[in-house]
């Protein structure tokens, strides 16, 4: 009988080990799922950061009277460019026209600023720098780098206006806006077919909630 109480303790300790193998096995299937949405997540991201440009107007402060003049040197903006950056073709072209144009584009901001009454500086910048998640009409785009055309009024520590510059999505009350449709439209003849599906699935629900969860977190974190 001695042989069968060996065999009893042989399968208690291998239950043991059996057990302990599968609980390790779930963890690391857990761990890798984890890494590939957040691969996943960086991949779409910077697959959309490299193909867009953004344009970021942030007023001197959050008072209604500042906050109309972001606005107002907004339409100026976009109104006296929309023409030069219709004309481009791609990322490149539209950050080339930019730069070429920076000089200007400023003593037309700074103008308006005057127009409106004010006197406060006005910075105008090409950046390429971390930007927070964003939604954009019904179009989610992730926390991560991007190109954009910054213009800050005063102190700029007013709230932040924006658009797409690149593919041209600027929707607003200017000679230069486009409806959402047309928005859609280029972005998708842009993005690649996954990339785009993700940026607009995010809110038509077209991604599983627990990926679609996990995608808005990690992006909202970075």
């Amino acid at each position: 009988m001695a042989w069968k109480q060996t065999l009893k303790e042989l399968w208690q300790k291998e239950k043991w080990y059996w057990l302990a193998a599968v609980v390790l096995g779930v963890l690391l299937s857990l761990l890798f799922a984890a890494h590939w949405t957040e691969g996943y997540a960086d991949m779409i991201q910077k697959g959309i950061g490299g193909k867009v440009v953004r344009f970021h107007v942030l007023a001197n402060s959050d008072s209604e009277a500042d906050q109309t003049l972001k606005l107002a040197v907004r339409d100026r903006v976009l109104q006296e460019y929309g023409d030069l950056l219709e004309t481009c073709t791609s990322k490149e072209e539209t950050l080339a026209a930019l730069k070429n144009a920076q000089q200007e584009i400023s003593e037309t901001a700074e103008a308006e600023v005057l127009a409106q009454g004010y006197a406060y500086p006005v910075r105008v910048s090409l950046v390429r720098e971390e930007f927070p998640f964003k939604k954009y009409g019904d179009l989610i785009f992730p926390a991560g780098v991007y190109d954009a055309l910054r213009i800050e009024i005063g102190e700029a520590k007013g709230k932040n206006w924006w658009c797409v510059l690149y593919p041209q999505m600027c929707y607003v009350d200017a000679a230069w806006g486009y409806s959402t449709e047309e928005s859609h439209v280029r972005l998708q003849n842009t993005l690649t077919k996954e990339e785009f599906l993700v940026v607009s699935a995010m809110e038509q629900k077209k991604v599983t909630p627990k990926i679609k969860c996990r995608l808005v977190e990690l992006w909202s974190e970075r």
